[in-house]
């Protein structure tokens, strides 16, 4: 049983109580875009009481055979859509946080066993997970246990933060603005039955207002993830999917302050899914 420490907590519950699971994950669209993934895109007027617009990508990690890339730029910001076309994917999600304005991860980054950025920003609710999978190509999610460091157990380590679910129990949030306010998210899940979820929630628009941290929480946990992990938000949330759109961007980015496909951010790290 999941255990919240806070009345905060508490009150986001009673609010979300009114909703059902079908409201939280009813399908605007469902549809395969590949023969072991899924993009599901859930709008409604009405979660938490405001309008949402949610795109996700359900991989089946069981049957899967392409490859999800870690991909990153070192002193160069970049479009998530041109991550993609770059590794040629048919799809990715913006990834952890980055420096703004010379490029490069703020957080502790391994790539195929490389150690490609050690940590430098000790915030620690933005430090307490990482993205990883390991020498034997299995995906997961870290919890913060000391400091990051090399790890020769695993291939791929990228820390971000706060991690919401961990091992199937909710894990503490700090009542900072960063989690009470309402903001787009980019977040990642991991099933029981091991479907890794890539999830965009869109915000800062009068159709979609984003959520806070105790809102993507629950509705991780809606979703089924017994692992569960934010990544770089805000005007960076964006996804990719390769000819669903004009420009393959199928969220409402947030950094040119209109509701279309247009407005991305220039990122420095994604997650690439390619064949």
């Amino acid at each position: 049983m999941k255990k919240f420490t806070s009345i905060l907590f508490l009150s986001i519950i009673l609010i979300l109580s009114s909703c059902t699971p079908r409201e939280f994950i009813k399908m605007t669209l469902s549809e395969k875009i590949d023969e072991h993934i899924v993009w599901k895109v859930i709008k409604s007027d009405d979660i938490n009481g405001s309008p949402a617009s949610i795109n996700i990508l359900d991989i089946d990690l069981n049957e899967f055979e392409g490859d999800l890339l870690l991909a990153w730029y070192k002193d160069s910001l970049i479009k998530t859509s041109d991550i993609a076309i770059q590794h040629d994917g048919f799809a990715a999600i913006n990834g952890s946080f980055f420096d703004m304005r010379a490029g490069g991860s703020v957080l502790f980054l391994q790539e195929n066993g490389e150690v490609i950025a050690e940590t430098h920003d000790k915030k620690s609710f933005v430090n307490s997970g990482a993205y990883a999978v390991d020498t034997n190509g299995v995906v997961t999610i870290l919890k913060r246990d000391g400091e990051w460091n090399y790890s020769p157990a695993y291939d791929d380590i990228m820390v971000s933060g706060p991690i919401m679910i961990h091992n199937d129990e909710f894990c503490e949030l700090e009542s900072i603005g960063f989690n009470l306010r309402r903001h787009p998210r980019t977040a990642i899940g991991i099933t029981d039955d091991y479907h890794l979820l890539l999830l965009t929630v869109d915000g800062r628009h009068a159709e979609a207002a984003g959520m806070t941290m105790w809102e993507l929480q629950i509705y991780m946990d809606k979703l089924g993830c017994r692992d569960a992990l934010n990544f770089d938000g805000g005007g960076s949330t964006t996804m990719y999917i390769k000819g669903k759109t004009p420009n393959g961007i199928v969220n409402f980015p947030s950094d040119n302050k209109k509701y279309d496909h247009e407005g991305q951010r220039k990122v420095s790290n994604g997650l690439v899914v390619t064949p």
